[in-house]
């Protein structure tokens, strides 16, 4: 206990800085004019910073004037050129890996990591962790467990030779931290070798379990707690077969009631997304953990950190100090800066050391609150563009979570996905029938359009009993996505969903 305590608060010490940083008043347009210039100068000599000449840049308006907006697709031909060795493409740093992800449509994504990058994202991380370890009780006293991605293939490489992926979120943190973590950490890396999902929740449960100490929870997806606290109930025997009476019939008592705090009585925190289509999920971690502060994370994307947490706030901060950011207001399409924000919906644009310049993250935020010269509260609502469109019915998740309402089920599990010629709705509620969700989206004029042409057939219901959070996570890890990406949602416009549901409530 001592040793993990004195360890904790090493890291918090070296935290201070960064967060005492961030908590000073401070000129935000300043903050973020001088990151934006002197990013630019650092890549003048670059075939992206000669394009759009960086060297006439003096301030945003010129910035504006000469560089474009941007998405993935503008950046993949340069990408391309990166992975095949050429150098000064978008940085005139050293690419120090790929980092692999994918979007709503299933394509995959390389982002480029850089130092400066990586020391972007632990600027925020920082003030987070130094708040969390200075605010809440305890939390130093005790072992942590962060969110371990398991290995589904073999370590790839461009064919220069940039290692593609990193190895655990703990890759975030700086060389000397990492050290550090890694020896306050319940659960080690060792699990992300697994052979299986089912061998690297086995081998996760049970290093928690022996973890008498655990204090702090950071995952990103809150139904993957929910998975693996599940699996822990389930499986309690073989878990535990090899503990000693006293422990065994402490956690087996506890699990009666599934009252996962009394399993572990030191844990101070759990941190999670709680915003957006995962507010949905957020329930069962409380029913789980009663009396466990649970702190919805900030904004993060495997592009750039966007915003984070502080102890007792409602939102989150905008990470000011990592990179450049714009944000287009969702009502009339004009672009304001970090010091010109108000109370509002908008979509985030961001420029980072990793050489992606005004770069259309898809992410929509509302804008809580705004101060002279503090950076400005901010909380995630939905992804831009999130739909579904076989021909010309252009579902939205935010339509669909109308939908679910409307017809009573948004406090059970549903989901809502394309098959061949017409939508199916997975859901654990049995009360909906097929002419109720085809009736209630023919609510929209695009999906009723379709209808009438026969384009679409009539929507169907299939109930599912059986873990469908599990199923989503198992398809969409085995397709390559990280855990740490799949976001909670309840629209896919990905086909095939039936024969993985019907895997798992066979």
């Amino acid at each position: 206990m001592i040793m993990i305590r004195l360890l904790n608060n090493v890291c918090r010490l070296l935290y201070k800085n960064e967060y005492k940083r961030f908590s000073l008043a401070c000129d935000i347009e300043k903050v973020q004019t001088d990151y934006l210039i002197n990013l630019l100068q650092k890549n003048l000599d670059t075939e992206y910073g000669k394009k759009y000449s960086f060297m006439n840049i003096r301030n945003y308006n010129d910035f504006a004037e000469n560089v474009p907006l941007s998405t993935y697709n503008d950046y993949k031909p340069y990408i391309d050129r990166i992975c095949d060795g050429e150098k000064k493409i978008l940085t005139t740093e050293k690419i120090l890996l790929f980092e692999l992800t994918s979007g709503s449509a299933n394509e995959k994504k390389l982002i480029p990591y850089t130092d400066t990058l990586k020391k972007e994202f632990q600027r925020g991380i920082k003030a987070w962790l130094y708040d969390v370890y200075s605010n809440i009780e305890g939390v130093c006293d005790g072992k942590s467990y962060w969110s371990i991605t398991p290995v589904t293939s073999r370590k790839s490489y461009t064919s220069c030779g940039i290692p593609i992926g990193f190895e655990e979120d703990s890759e975030y943190f700086g060389k000397i931290e990492k050290r550090i973590m890694e020896r306050v950490f319940a659960v080690d890396s060792s699990v992300k070798f697994s052979d299986d999902m089912n061998s690297f929740y086995m081998h996760t449960a049970k290093q928690l379990l022996k973890c008498s100490n655990l204090s702090l929870i950071s995952v990103w997806n809150p139904t993957f707690l929910s998975l693996l606290c599940n699996f822990i109930k389930e499986n309690a025997d073989i878990l535990t077969e090899d503990f000693d009476k006293k422990d065994r019939d402490r956690i087996l008592n506890a699990l009666e009631n599934k009252h996962f705090n009394l399993i572990f009585p030191n844990l101070k925190i759990i941190s999670c997304w709680a915003d957006g289509s995962a507010k949905d999920y957020i329930s069962d971690i409380e029913k789980l953990f009663p009396g466990v502060y649970i702190q919805p994370k900030g904004l993060l994307a495997t592009e750039c950190f966007i915003s984070f947490p502080l102890v007792n706030e409602q939102g989150s901060r905008l990470s000011i100090y990592s990179h450049f950011f714009e944000f287009r207001n969702t009502a009339n399409d004009k672009i304001y800066l970090a010091h010109q924000l108000k109370k509002s919906e908008y979509e985030v644009i961001v420029t980072t050391g990793g050489g992606f310049y005004r770069y259309c993250i898809g992410d929509i935020v509302e804008v809580l609150e705004t101060f002279k010269d503090r950076p400005p509260l901010i909380r995630f609502l939905r992804r831009k563009g999130i739909t579904s469109d076989l021909f010309g019915e252009k579902l939205t998740e935010e339509f669909v979570n109308k939908v679910a309402k409307s017809i009573g089920i948004n406090d059970s599990f549903y989901f809502l996905a394309p098959e061949k010629n017409y939508y199916c709705l997975y859901t654990t509620n049995k009360n909906v029938t097929d002419d109720i969700i085809d009736n209630a989206l023919c609510e929209s004029f695009h999906y009723s359009y379709c209808r009438s042409l026969g384009q679409l057939e009539k929507a169907k219901v299939i109930v599912v009993d059986r873990k469908p959070e599990k199923i989503i996570l198992s398809r969409l890890t085995s397709e390559g996505m990280r855990l740490g990406d799949i976001k909670p949602c309840h629209l896919s416009n990905r086909d095939g969903w039936g024969e993985w549901f019907r895997k798992g409530t066979d």
